[in-house]
């Protein structure tokens, strides 16, 4: 059996393919390739492999010295980490002001500071990001996210361990007995604390997802496990054989699964999270002593050890490569474009390795004193703050432009108003086709894209998946005894503002009813191809809604273009029998509500981008032309076929596509107006540009 010293001296090749296995997962998942839809749990795979190689070297400080030495501890932190993250946080400044225009160059700056103090998970968990966002602006230093969850972590650990080393010595002589009451004391505390954080991890992943992904409470419980297993270590290499051999195998499988079968729609975090930390640690544990027929011999071979060796800067450089190119392309990048970023990204983390990481790491000059090794600390700060202000000043100042809407103003009734406006989309579709640059100042300005949205106060409306109802909030005219409904998704919300001026220029009460993704048809399930029981239990709750308020007036609206899962097989259907299921349920539903109040009206959906407005107009190169799209083939049916449903009942169809697209082009800017503050919602400035349109058409 080997020592604990010696189980942790030695040079564990498993481990290095367990970092290999880390980064290849992740890379594969972020470039879409291979069906690694789940690889982001790589991620949690290198939480556990560092809790344990960190922690086992405190241990070893531990149980040599009687405490650990705080300041050593980040010596030798500044030397992995720092010059090869400030390197690829400057060359993403400094790229950066290539690939994105004046405003996102600012957010990405102000993230690269952010980065710079190991904050971006905290910037990204206040500003509510989705890490599987597809269609969002996503910056090119977001994955720095998982280092500030590291380096926040071990801001605590090592004043902890050194809290139980010290009461645990004081003055005392260091004996065997007292190292192991030592480290019984530290496993006992990180048992603690991990349980707390793992329970805090199924809470906050349940009730605020987005910001779950991100923070250090919901994954410090991934860094214990590996902690525990560092501490445990004597009695865990008691392990027999076959046993042994089980768990690293398993512990493969189970992380496999994870990338395979885990995809952007599991709640993560949470219990997920646990398939692939546990099997991180099964290989931990196996590999505590080599075995012929172990999954360490798969693990270690020489190409393993080779990307285990350069993980660290291949995670750091991978991720602004395959996002700032179609930034600077200003379209989404090929198969072969991915494989080709991805080979970029090996290349300059060997680069980074052999040139970067390794000197700073064994060099003399820097290791001789521990003073030389803290000063990396300030001296990064000081280098990437100075790199960020000089990009941001010499690329990022852009002549002051009065923003102005860049659309007709003509004034005459409504109908007139609303000829005027679609004059311009026709302008602006020819802009496209001639390939025109883009105006300088865009109405809203990039930066406040995603905020420029109309959306109900907190509570009324369901924005989760699993709400069944809400509370009914007026708007408009709130003393009227008349009542107007507008019911559906986001895509019927995103209306709710200049229905709300209307309808208190009417004299109506305006009422939403929005569940999210839940469109206004019943049984009909449309949920990123996967059953949706909620909606059909929220479409049964508001048809209650409208029999008991008996509104003067219904308008539906919804996102129409996803998949429709068939509510028998819970499989998503074929084409035909989905246009099928939508026309007769389309029918269906509006006669329900034409029996409720006979004023009944549709607005047509709109429009689905390939990619997130802002990730288009980002770019340098982008024009009229490069950001437009023709109408989605699935809206365009769908639209069609819920008209079909309006003629057949009575019911009003309002098609507000001719103020979207014209002649087949769908232009993203109207003059220099952004339609889309995201790849399918409309800003809430053109919607309010387009009262007119909705004035003319409904009749109130």
């Amino acid at each position: 059996m080997t020592s604990p010293a010696t189980t942790h001296r030695r040079d564990r090749a498993d481990i290095q393919g367990l970092r290999a296995v880390a980064v290849l997962s992740v890379l594969l998942s972020h470039a879409s390739l291979l069906g690694f839809s789940g690889g982001f749990v790589g991620v949690d795979v290198f939480f556990v492999i560092s809790g344990f190689l960190i922690t086992g070297g405190l241990v070893r400080e531990v149980r040599d010295r009687g405490r650990v030495s705080i300041a050593d501890f980040y010596a030798r932190r500044a030397r992995r980490i720092l010059p090869a993250a400030a390197v690829v946080l400057l060359a993403i400044a400094v790229g950066s002001a290539v690939c994105y225009t004046a405003g996102d160059l600012r957010t990405v700056l102000s993230e690269v500071r952010w980065a710079t103090f190991f904050g971006e998970n905290i910037k990204l968990a206040t500003a509510r990001t989705d890490y599987f966002a597809e269609n969002s602006f996503v910056s090119p230093v977001q994955h720095f996210w998982s280092l500030a969850v590291e380096e926040q972590f071990y801001l605590a650990w090592p004043l902890l361990l050194g809290a139980v080393a010290w009461l645990t010595f004081g003055r005392r002589a260091r004996t065997r007995s007292r190292g192991r009451i030592a480290v019984r004391r530290a496993a006992a505390l990180v048992i603690v604390l991990g349980l707390l954080s793992f329970a805090w991890s199924l809470w906050d992943t349940r009730h605020n997802p987005s910001s779950a992904y991100f923070s250090t409470f919901t994954r410090a419980w991934e860094l214990a496990i590996g902690a525990l297993l560092a501490l445990l270590a004597p009695e865990l290499s008691r392990i027999p054989r076959p046993v042994r051999i089980a768990l690293g195998w398993g512990g493969l499988l189970a992380i496999l699964i994870a990338c395979f079968g885990y995809d952007a729609s599991t709640p993560f975090p949470g219990y997920a999270a646990a398939l692939p930390v546990l099997g991180s640690a099964a290989i931990l544990l196996a590999g505590a002593e080599p075995e012929q027929f172990g999954v360490g011999r798969v693990l270690g071979i020489a190409p393993m050890r080779f990307v285990g060796d350069i993980s660290y800067s291949l995670y750091l450089w991978h991720w602004p490569l395959l996002i700032m190119a179609p930034a600077y392309q200003g379209h989404p990048i090929s198969l072969r474009g991915r494989v080709v970023l991805l080979v970029a990204a090996v290349a300059l983390a060997w680069l980074s390795y052999r040139f970067v990481e390794t000197p700073f790491r064994r060099a003399r000059w820097v290791t001789r004193t521990r003073l030389r090794s803290l000063v990396l600390w300030p001296g990064a700060v000081a280098v990437l703050l100075a790199g960020a202000l000089v990009v941001q000043i010499g690329f990022a100042t852009v002549p002051k432009v009065e923003a102005s809407t860049g659309t007709t103003t003509v004034t005459g009734t409504p109908a007139q108003q609303a000829g005027a406006l679609q004059q311009d989309v026709r302008e602006s579709a020819q802009f496209a086709t001639a390939n025109k640059k883009l105006p300088e100042a865009l109405v809203p300005a990039l930066p406040d894209l995603l905020a420029d949205v109309s959306q109900p106060e907190p509570g009324c409306s369901v924005s989760t998946a699993e709400g069944l109802s809400h509370k009914l909030c007026p708007l408009g005219d709130t003393s009227s005894s008349k009542v107007i409904a507008l019911w559906g998704d986001s895509h019927a919300g995103q209306w709710m503002t200049t229905l709300s001026d209307l309808a208190k220029a009417k004299g109506y009460k305006l009422v939403l009813f929005a569940k999210a993704t839940c469109v206004p048809v019943q049984a009909l399930e449309v949920y990123y191809g996967k059953p949706y029981p909620q909606c059909l239990t929220f479409q049964r709750w508001v048809l209650d809604q409208l029999r008991a308020i008996k509104p003067a007036m219904v308008i539906m609206s919804g996102k129409v273009g996803g998949d429709l899962v068939d509510p028998k097989t819970g499989q998503v259907q074929s084409e035909p029998a989905a246009d099928k299921q939508f026309r007769t349920q389309a029918e269906k539903t509006l006669r329900e509500v034409r029996s409720i109040t006979p004023r009944t009206a549709v607005i047509s959906d709109i429009n689905l981008l390939p990619q997130d407005a802002s990730r288009c107009l980002g770019s340098r190169t982008s024009t009229y032309g490069t950001c437009a799209q023709p109408q989605h083939p699935a809206v365009a049916r769908r639209n069609a076929l819920w008209k079909s449903a309006a003629t057949a009942t009575g019911a009003t169809f309002v098609d507000m596509v001719p103020w979207f697209c014209q002649s087949g082009t769908c232009p993203v800017v109207v003059g220099n107006m952004i339609v889309y503050r995201d790849s399918n919602h409309v800003t809430a400035s053109y919607v309010d540009k387009l009262r007119p349109v909705l004035e003319s058409q409904l009749d109130f």
